[in-house]
């Protein structure tokens, strides 16, 4: 049985999506908007708290290629706004990346972001390589509201959380992308047989 999925009317409409999987291959992660806040430069770092902040989100994962291979060395940058919506666009407040480790793992700990005009819900944005096309998505919380009311929302990017006694949630998020093989690699003798 296939779980509904709930779209918003903008859910991956603006940026190209991935091909559908062959046979033996995993889907690859939905595509979405990278929005106008992405900064170059972030901190590697799994730990986004700021101070004062307590812990609201515990996200591990893992990195697959097509095939449901993990994928070590892979780079996963997260970026949120912060309690009330805003983005820091100075500094890198609540912006950081990790390399999976050699089964393809991440971990951030950070805040639940707040709502800002004119999304509806919170959400993380990710962009994960390994030696693939960067891939560009955001990750939705279970449990919060305005996810079903979102413009953006895709229910194959929801986060599935528990809760543990201190308040933390603690939700699990797999990226599958495609990784570029030899025959895709680009070399002198590639381009020049291209032309």
């Amino acid at each position: 049985m296939t779980a509904e999925v709930i779209r918003g009317s903008r859910a991956g409409v603006t940026v190209r999506q991935p091909e559908p999987p062959q046979p033996g291959e995993l889907t690859q992660t939905p595509r979405e908007i990278e929005g106008p806040y992405y900064r170059l430069g972030a901190p590697e770092r799994s730990n986004l708290l700021e101070p004062g902040d307590k812990p609201e989100l515990v996200l591990t994962g893992r990195v697959l290629n097509e095939r449901g291979t993990p994928v070590p060395g892979a780079i996963v940058a997260l970026w949120s706004s912060d309690a009330v919506g805003n983005y820091d666009m100075i500094g890198y407040k609540y912006h950081g990346y990790q390399t999976t480790d050699a089964e393809g793992r991440y971990e951030f700990t950070t805040i639940i972001p707040g709502c800002y005009e004119p999304r509806n819900a919170k959400h993380l944005h990710v962009k994960v390589q390994g030696n693939s096309q960067p891939i560009t998505t955001q990750l939705y919380i279970e449990g919060e509201p305005g996810n079903e009311d979102d413009d953006f929302y895709d229910s194959r990017l929801l986060v599935a959380t528990t809760t543990d006694a201190n308040g933390t949630k603690h939700g699990s998020y797999d990226f599958v992308i495609k990784q570029v093989t030899e025959k895709e690699n680009v070399t002198p003798e590639s381009l020049a047989a291209r032309v």
